[in-house]
């Protein structure tokens, strides 16, 4: 077990967190844009993948501490080229990987209009998807598979939609056709949120699900003194002939490794 980097002790609630909340509102946008300042700056020429790359991971880790979150890994991270399925909780999963891994997601078209992450997705690579588009599914199926030949890792939130991090979702099959037909292997890691004692628990602040609003949610987020998140990696690969069977093997091994979202565990 390794922890990345950790917040300053304290409690989890938000009485009186309002002067925290404004403050990190404001705080957010600041050293976001500071950060795709300094990466339009370096981030060009030979190499700038790679000097693009690790300006998202220090985005990123620095929006976690911005945040009071904790993140801890557990398990190893899969080496690139790599196909990874996780479940997913709420936005804040992508900032959570890009903390830990270098890859391209798999997202909603809808996020493009996010503020703030829609930039951001387009900015490093993300693929966006028509979910309800079969035929969507094929064409991102084929983009994977371009990413994967030319070398970079790809995280899929398989499940669809995002949940109260209570228990995984079954994994939608169709994403794993390209996988499946070409004896890919696919790693999984689990992600669950937890909150200290006595405050709101996690699916309430930290989980983003059914119909709850991004500005109020994100508003209630920079509240928190403080949260952690654990990140679990499958400790196998995974490979099926057929996509369905792949989806079941998946969601299997994403339950070994999985830790309801909660209070402190």
């Amino acid at each position: 077990m390794t922890m990345v980097h950790a917040a300053a002790p304290a409690h989890g609630d938000l009485r009186g967190g309002w002067a925290r909340g404004v403050l990190r509102l404001l705080a957010i946008p600041l050293w976001t844009g500071a950060c795709w300042l300094v990466w339009l700056l370096v981030g060009l020429g030979p190499g700038g993948g790679g000097r693009r790359e690790g300006m998202v991971r220090a985005w990123a880790r620095g929006l976690t501490r911005l945040l009071g979150i904790e993140v801890e890994r557990v398990g190893s991270a899969p080496a690139r080229p790599f196909l990874l399925v996780t479940n997913h909780l709420s936005y804040l999963d992508v900032v959570v990987l890009m903390t830990l891994v270098d890859a391209v997601f798999v997202a909603k078209q809808e996020v493009r209009a996010w503020p703030m992450f829609g930039p951001l997705a387009r900015i490093i690579g993300t693929i966006f998807i028509d979910r309800e588009s079969a035929r969507d599914a094929v064409r991102v199926g084929n983009e994977v598979s371009r990413e994967l030949e030319s070398g970079r890792g790809v995280i899929l939130f398989a499940e669809g939609t995002s949940s109260d991090g209570t228990q995984v979702l079954p994994l939608r099959p169709a994403l794993f056709e390209a996988a499946a037909r070409a004896g890919r292997e696919v790693h999984v890691a689990s992600l669950s949120y937890h909150t200290d004692p006595g405050g709101p628990g996690a699916a309430q602040v930290l989980c983003w699900w059914g119909d709850m609003t991004f500005l109020p949610h994100l508003a209630g987020v920079c509240r928190l003194r403080r949260s952690r998140v654990r990140v679990a990696f499958g400790d196998r690969p995974i490979t099926a002939a057929d996509r369905r069977t792949l989806a079941t093997e998946l969601h299997l091994a994403l339950m070994e490794c999985f830790t309801p979202s909660g209070h402190d565990y």
